[in-house]
């Protein structure tokens, strides 16, 4: 009995253990039930899938389909300006942005086409008269998305205005100015503004810079006016009146545009044309900031005030100036670390640190040595890198030692012009001036070159090779490179001689030849470059060339000698003049090594200071002694 226990016992688990083996060899079948873990279906749907392949009917080709969902659109405002940005956001279901979709906005009889952006935002541009308006928004639908169109009810309201006066005085026989702008600041053109003055009334239309101007000519030294805008569909109506001064000669110029919450505020004061030097007040934004302008009439003041609208006061005594300015976030930029895009074709100092200003082009200016070499080295570099120079400069003078002073390149001319003069007469190795003091008024250069005489009669090759230096902005006086070309009476100089001369001052130099002269006078058009033409006996230097190509500009150190005069003559003419017997001449380049962050601070000053400025000029002149 005991025996026949222990053998049912066995049975039993021979039973188990063979049920599990048939379960087994059942999921590793190849028709194994698949399961996706991403499936978004139900478990009552995977239930009955189940059942349906236990009766042999799953077809293995059933998926899911997808259900479009209906999106959402809003309005972040239903009361706008009648000029205005209206903000249409696009949302799913659950409150996810919509972007890249196409909406369908119509307002006031016109229809208008949107996208919206990263955000689901769309923007409409409102430009309406001032009153209620239905406005539908619609969205097609795509394939995720059902169609949909909303209506809002838009209220559209009028502009407040504000008239402000560009100063309380007037220059006898010049113009005082009156800006419209509405409550964001901007101005509005096209505006009928009534004037009265003097007993007589005035109406003016505002220019695309929300501005009108009046003539005054009175003698008297104060009068009243006043400047009225009346109520439109668009705008609520302003006026200004006030008492101004008729001076013989004032000047208060506040000269920004723009500001930025961590920049700077320039003004520049005269009287009769000369700089003074007074206390000026400065009102923005509810501060009071006073401060005396330098020598040369210049104060440079930081308010720190946050991104908005302002109209800025500049006091000097009883009399003041007003602007409208913008102030946006941000900070100043560096113009030798990273290029500023120019404004007007001129350098946005509004966007400079406060070191920046523009200089007087009429001003009275002292350099000291290191103040103007850094100019022409930095030219220098500028010509090496991309073969053109700016279309303006700046200079620090011996005054004013940490002011940039920003100028056109024609006016720079002048001041390295009074510098060339002196170093052509010295004509010694090492020479330079210990300052320049130099008057702007009236004068302004294309050419600063002055003509090199040469001072023996075989150095006609070293006087050519220093003009060139002249154009490159690395100046070699003639003396000290007829030196070191060993130039020699009765034998004077070689081309050989002049290269090594001038590898020794960071120049490069390539042969050319009558046969090759187009190609010498293709990369003088292209900057950089100027040339040491081998004529009869004689060399000249070849300085520019016009526009067309056609002409050259021509420096002969000695005097007409083989008939080549030093100014502009025709191509043509010179390629007759090649000499006859040795026609090797010089191609005269610049040769810098420089370093990676020179690099970088002449090509950032390159393009923040106005790219590709040129001479070409036939009506112009190089100086002479």
């Amino acid at each position: 009995m005991h025996f026949d226990k222990r053998f049912l016992i066995v049975l039993i688990v021979f039973f188990f253990i063979s049920i599990a083996a048939v379960s087994a060899n059942d999921l590793n079948s190849t028709e194994s039930i698949e399961m996706d873990c991403n499936d978004t279906s139900s478990i009552g749907e995977v239930d009955s899938s189940a059942d349906d392949l236990a009766e042999g009917n799953a077809t293995g080709n059933d998926s899911a389909s997808v259900e479009k969902t209906t999106p959402k659109i809003t309005v972040e405002s239903k009361t706008v300006y009648s000029k205005d940005t209206l903000f249409v956001h696009l949302k799913n279901a659950t409150g996810g942005v919509l972007k890249h979709k196409k909406l369908t906005a119509q307002i006031g009889g016109k229809s208008y086409y949107l996208t919206t952006d990263s955000q689901g935002v769309a923007k409409l541009k409102i430009n309406l008269d001032a009153k209620k308006y239905k406005l539908t928004i619609s969205f097609d639908g795509d394939e995720d998305y059902n169609s949909i169109s909303k209506k809002f009810n838009i209220k559209v309201i009028k502009l407040k205005t504000r008239i402000t006066e560009s100063a309380n005085f007037v220059v006898r026989g010049k113009y005082l100015y009156f800006h419209l702008t509405d409550i964001h600041g901007d101005r509005v053109s096209g505006k009928k503004i009534t004037i009265k003055y003097n007993g007589k009334t005035y109406n003016k239309k505002t220019n695309r810079y929300g501005t009108v101007k009046i003539k005054i000519n009175a003698q008297k030294s104060r009068y009243p006016i006043k400047a009225k805008f009346k109520t439109d569909s668009q705008y609520v109506g302003s006026s200004k009146y006030l008492k101004f001064y008729v001076t013989s000669s004032r000047s208060i110029n506040i000269a920004n545009t723009k500001l930025l919450s961590n920049g700077y505020i320039r003004v520049y004061l005269k009287v009769a044309g000369k700089a003074v030097s007074k206390k000026v007040t400065l009102t923005i934004g509810g501060k009071k900031i006073a401060k005396k302008a330098n020598s040369e009439g210049i104060v440079v003041i930081k308010p720190a005030v946050k991104a908005g609208h302002y109209v800025v006061k500049a006091n000097v005594g009883k009399y003041y100036s007003k602007r409208g300015l913008k102030c946006f976030e941000g900070n100043v930029r560096d113009p030798l670390k990273e290029s500023i895009p120019l404004k007007g074709g001129v350098p946005d100092v509004d966007l400079m640190p406060g070191n920046y200003v523009m200089g007087d082009e009429n001003g009275k200016y002292t350099l000291t040595k290191s103040q103007y070499k850094e100019v022409l080295k930095r030219d220098s570099h500028c010509l090496f890198l991309n073969s053109k120079l700016t279309k303006y400069t700046f200079f620090k003078t011996k005054n004013h030692p940490k002011l940039n002073h920003i100028i056109k390149r024609e006016k720079w001319n002048v001041i390295e012009r009074e510098i060339i003069t002196k170093l052509v007469k010295k004509n010694k190795k090492d020479y330079w001036p210990g300052k320049v003091t130099v008057s702007l008024k009236g004068k302004s250069y294309i050419y600063p070159e002055v003509r090199d005489v040469q001072a023996t009669s075989y150095t006609c090759g070293p006087a050519s090779a220093s003009m060139c230096t002249q154009v490159l902005k690395n100046y070699m006086c003639e003396s000290h490179i007829s030196h070191l070309a060993d130039s020699k009476r009765g034998e004077g100089t070689s081309c050989g001689d002049m290269i090594n001369a001038l590898q020794k001052n960071n120049f490069i130099c390539k042969y050319f030849y009558k046969s090759t002269f187009k190609n010498a006078l293709d990369e003088l058009k292209n900057g950089g470059a100027a040339l040491i033409f081998h004529a009869n006996y004689h060399y000249v230097s070849i300085l520019d060339i016009s526009s067309d190509g056609k002409k050259v500009l021509v420096s002969n150190s000695y005097g007409t000698y083989d008939g080549i005069p030093t100014k502009w003559v025709s191509v043509s003419f010179m390629k007759k003049k090649f000499s006859p017997k040795w026609d090797e001449s010089l191609i005269v380049k610049l040769n810098y090594d420089l370093s990676d962050s020179t690099k970088n601070s002449v090509n950032s000053y390159y393009h923040s200071f106005g790219t590709n400025w040129h001479k070409h000029s036939t009506s112009q002149k190089i100086g002479r002694i």
